[in-house]
């Protein structure tokens, strides 16, 4: 049997978003709610022992059903 040893990993980065232009009526004091606006970024890296890699961002979380996928198309 032919086989190859595949190490594979992810990460989650929170990427802050620049707040928007927004519209207030006149004589009022605006508000711009700023906490909680993040984007996040997810990156998912592969590398076997021969050296052979690969990087991919991706638009969700990996799964363990994602690394299957990875694995059987390797």
């Amino acid at each position: 049997m032919d086989a190859s040893v595949v190490c594979i990993d992810q990460i989650k980065k929170s990427v802050q978003v620049e707040p928007r232009a927004a519209w207030f009526p006149r004589g009022t004091r605006p508000s711009v709610e700023l906490s909680g606006q993040r984007d996040w970024m997810y990156l998912l890296g592969a590398i076997t022992e021969g050296g052979d890699h690969f990087f991919s961002r991706v638009t969700e979380y990996g799964t363990a059903e994602h690394a299957k996928q990875i694995i059987l198309t390797s």
